[in-house]
Formats: structure tokens, C-alpha cells, sequence
């Protein structure tokens, strides 16, 4: 299984620099579109078993950056962080890894949790 990263919300400048970034460390790199943010992370990120019909309806998708990291083992993801910040490319605060728990939940969802987690994180830090 390649290593992939799936970007939300990254058709700009930074996306471009983090597909560059995915090329050079042969690192697969793909964008989720908005009319895929109701269907399971599992079905997006080609798990088996996850069938595209199973899928909430999203009214109101979320506009956030986003990346969640497919197949990566520590070492891998310490590599491609520090080669994301060598590079100068803007931080991206919300992040997952794929996991047992997460590739249930829709695009959605997972934002969600993540946004909750990321503002707990900011409350710490003051």
C-alpha cells in the first residue's frame, strides 16, 4: 500500500506544493472533492468493504483545509512533516491519520472532530 495523503480544500497554491512535495518523496496525493464530504473516509481512501451508496447528505460542506495521512508509520510521517516546514508551506491545522475509528466516519464528521480538537489545543496553549 502507497503511502497517500487526501487534501480538502487544497486547489490552490499550497495544494500545488504539497502534490510537488508527494512527487518528490514518492508519497501518493489526492483531492477530495466536496461532493464526496458524505461519504465514508474508508470508501474515499479505497478501503474495502465501503460501498459509495453508504453516505450522509452534507448541506453545508466545509470550507477548512484538511489533510488525512493513508499508510504512513511514524518514521515516515516525521520525514514528510519536516520536509512540509523545510519547504515553507503554510500550516495546515487540521490533520488525521487513517485509523480503525476514522474510516467510519464521514468527511464531515471527521472535520468536525478535528476542529473540536484544534480549539482545545489553542485554549491550552494560552
Amino acid at each position: 500500500m502507497k503511502p497517500t495523503i487526501y487534501l480538502y480544500n487544497l486547489r490552490n497554491d499550497k495544494g500545488r506544493q504539497i502534490e510537488m512535495l508527494c512527487l518528490s518523496a514518492n508519497i501518493g496525493c489526492r483531492h477530495v472533492n466536496a461532493d464526496e464530504y458524505g461519504k465514508r473516509i474508508g470508501y474515499i481512501a479505497d478501503i474495502e468493504g465501503f460501498d459509495a451508496t453508504d453516505k450522509i447528505p452534507v448541506t453545508q460542506p466545509f470550507t477548512d483545509e484538511m489533510l488525512i495521512f493513508k499508510g504512513f508509520d511514524q518514521e515516515l510521517l516525521t520525514n514528510f512533516l519536516a520536509m512540509y516546514r523545510t519547504a515553507g508551506i503554510a500550516t495546515i491545522p487540521l490533520k488525521a491519520g487513517l485509523t480503525p475509528t476514522n474510516i467510519q466516519w464521514c468527511s464531515v464528521e471527521l472535520h468536525a472532530e478535528l476542529q473540536q480538537e484544534h480549539q482545545e489545543f489553542l485554549k491550552q496553549k494560552k
